[in-house]
């Protein structure tokens, strides 16, 4: 029977409507994902925005800044390479779609497309050759007649017309159209006196930072060829900023922050330097991981140390020769520096106002660290609830002392002479905890377990600074300059390696409290070396009654039946060509099967790739050489079926073919 018109016909607006609503599922997400791959031609200029390794990976101010506004609009880069000034022509002529670190002028906003939030700020320096000996930076004078490179077309330009107006300065500006490295080398050959560019896009030690001639706001430009890139831009840099109002400082700190004019001192600080000569600086002992007096040299240790000798290394214009100074605590050293004994004072963790109370001056912090409470294990739940908290505080160290007054103005404080006497105190319930460096940590580790005592985290940071003398101006001018060149990732490392230094110490200080264990082990030893004397010469007495040469057996061994030590012997067997097979074990003791876990009957007589197929060959190889020859072994053993470590011992025992075995927790 045929369909009816009527029928046929819905079957039309049916077959219609699904073509319909696949279209409007399908062609959006096709669209969408055209969209979100979209390329955009981005300028590539190589300087601290954009940098490329040895390996060819690239980094930077504008690539990562770049690479956070494509997680919210997909796009797609590609790198168009040349100088800066290249690319903004590119830009105008719409040859590349996106350009950064463009400051703003209404000229420009004629032909390209601003961001509308600045992606940061930069400060514009006059540099000129290291060597230069004729431009005077306190001296502006010095400056009339010389030539000035600047990028052609660049805003500095005009920055700096204003500038020299402003201060009398009669200079040549002369355009360059190079990359920054062919700009420095026309700086480098004397072709310009000076080169005018941004804070931080030169290596250390190539350009002199003359003086700083104005600040601004740089911005992404996008061109006026693909306006539809700059609402999407705009929404991607407010959600950046909404995620993280501190993006722009992070990447400046990280990138641009180089700061190259902390190295080198002003003539006023040269002429400090040349005066007074080395900087004594005052420290405080027995404080690693941050400084202390190596017992064994005298010398300074610890972080302190690292960050001397790299300042010292660091200025460029100037040799600072510092002689540390150790005090057994950080007043005393304070009381020296009031005296003129010493410069100046590490580590001082005081606020300004408590600076001003005591006459001195604090420099930007060297170093940084977490603090923890050391409390009593029974009060890690309860701790947090405690509204009238005790805190044990070394005396003669008003560090810790005022860092309770910014941070825990509620806490009383109580004072002991020395950290051990303040762990006593917490466990003994006198004080409710103790604050400490997370550097420190692992130095009163072993004291802390011996008196129940456990860490909880602050959530706060103690700052370590240097102190000096209010009226020590220059000096302190030097110092807060030397704060600046010594990278953040120096000091973590030196911290961290020292924290461990410091866990050694306090590993050789609690020998006193293993000194028993220690003793007991000896004797243990010693009572090995009697029992396989002894075990030795009942076998050759046996031996020489017999008139044959006997295999040892399981009875030879009982005399170390009771050894409080896992021992154990093993017949070692090899193929042909002596191969090794693999090991028979003909005797275990007690402690054996109490450390392995395992039971007498499925253990002695049998095979160990029988037992422990699971064992390295490492094992087997380290078996052969102390049965066959004789050698020594011993090193660390993981086992995986019983997840524990352990120290092992071989050595040959009766005759060749034979070794014993001891297992010792690791």
């Amino acid at each position: 029977m045929r369909p009816s018109v009527w029928s046929q016909r819905i079957q039309k607006v049916a077959f219609v409507l699904s073509l319909v609503v696949l279209v409007v599922l399908v062609v959006p997400s096709i669209a969408y994902a055209q969209e979100s791959h979209r390329v955009v031609r981005v300028g590539w200029f190589e300087s601290p925005f954009n940098i490329t390794d040895e390996l060819g990976r690239r980094s930077g101010y504008a690539y990562d800044y770049q690479q956070k506004i494509a997680a919210y609009t997909g796009w797609e880069y590609e790198y168009v390479s040349g100088s800066w000034s290249d690319l903004l022509q590119m830009l105008q002529e719409g040859k590349i779609d996106l350009l950064s670190d463009v400051s703003y002028t209404d000229e420009r906003a004629k032909s390209m497309l601003y961001s509308s939030l600045p992606m940061g700020a930069e400060e514009y320096f006059l540099f000129a050759s290291p060597g230069n000996q004729e431009i005077t930076p306190e001296d502006y004078s010095t400056f009339n007649g010389k030539k000035i490179g600047a990028n052609k077309g660049s805003i500095q330009i005009g920055y700096y017309n204003d500038w020299a107006k402003a201060n009398g300065v009669q200079a040549e500006i002369v355009e360059l159209t190079g990359t920054e490295e062919e700009n420095l080398a026309e700086l480098a050959a004397g072709n310009i006196d000076m080169y005018l560019s941004l804070d931080g896009f030169f290596d250390k030690g190539s350009v002199l930072p003359v003086c700083r001639v104005d600040v601004s706001d740089y911005y992404f430009v996008v061109s006026k060829s693909r306006p539809e890139l700059l609402p999407e831009l705009n929404n991607a840099m407010n959600r950046i900023q909404d995620e993280n109002q501190y993006f722009n400082q992070q990447l400046y700190a990280q990138y641009l922050q180089t700061s190259s004019v902390n190295n080198y001192l002003n003539s006023n600080e040269r002429e400090w330097l040349t005066n007074h000569g080395v900087i004594r600086v005052g420290y405080q002992d027995n404080y690693l991981a941050f400084c202390a007096q190596d017992p064994a040299t005298g010398e300074l240790t610890g972080a302190l140390k690292e960050w001397l000798d790299v300042v010292s290394r660091n200025i460029e214009n100037a040799e600072l020769e510092f002689e540390p100074v150790c005090y057994p605590t950080s007043a005393a050293a304070m009381e020296a520096m009031k005296n003129g004994r010493v410069d100046c004072v590490f580590p001082s963790n005081l606020t300004s106002y408590d600076g001003e109370v005591r006459g001195i001056f604090l420099t930007p912090p060297l170093m940084r660290t977490d603090m923890s409470a050391v409390i009593r294990e029974a009060d890690k739940r309860s701790f947090a609830d405690n509204d009238h908290i005790t805190v044990a505080v070394n005396a003669d160290n008003p560090n810790y002392d005022l860092f309770l007054l910014d941070h825990f103005p509620s806490w009383r404080a109580i004072y002991f002479a020395n950290t051990e006497e303040c762990l006593n105190a917490v466990a003994e319930g006198q004080a409710d905890c103790l604050l400490v460096s997370n550097y420190r940590l692992s130095n009163i580790a072993k004291i802390c377990e011996r008196l129940g005592l456990t860490f909880l985290s602050t959530g706060t940071e103690m700052d370590y600074r240097i102190a000096v003398n209010r009226d020590d101006t220059v000096l302190y001018s030097i110092l807060s300059k030397a704060t600046a060149v010594v990278p953040a990732s120096t000091i973590n490392a030196a911290l961290t390696l020292y924290s461990i230094e410091d866990e050694k110490t306090g590993i050789a200080d609690s020998l006193e409290l293993l000194l028993p264990g220690i003793l007991v082990g000896l004797l243990v030893v010693a009572a090995l070396v009697v029992l396989f004397m002894l075990l030795r010469g009942a076998w050759a007495e046996k031996n020489a009654d017999d008139h044959v040469q006997a295999d040892p057996t399981e009875e030879d061994f009982v005399l170390f039946d009771d050894l409080p030590i896992s021992y154990s012997v093993y017949h070692v067997m090899r193929e042909e060509h002596n191969k090794l097979c693999d090991a028979k074990i003909i005797y275990a003791n007690r402690m054996f099967f109490e450390l392995g876990e395992y039971e007498d009957d499925v253990v002695t007589g049998h095979h160990v790739r029988e037992l422990f197929p699971y064992i390295e060959e490492e094992w087997f190889q380290d078996a052969s050489r102390a049965a066959f020859d004789g050698e020594k072994v011993e090193r660390i053993y993981n086992d995986p079926l019983i997840g524990k470590r352990f120290r092992v011992s071989m050595q040959q025992v009766m005759c060749p073919g034979y070794c014993a075995i001891t297992y010792l927790d690791a």
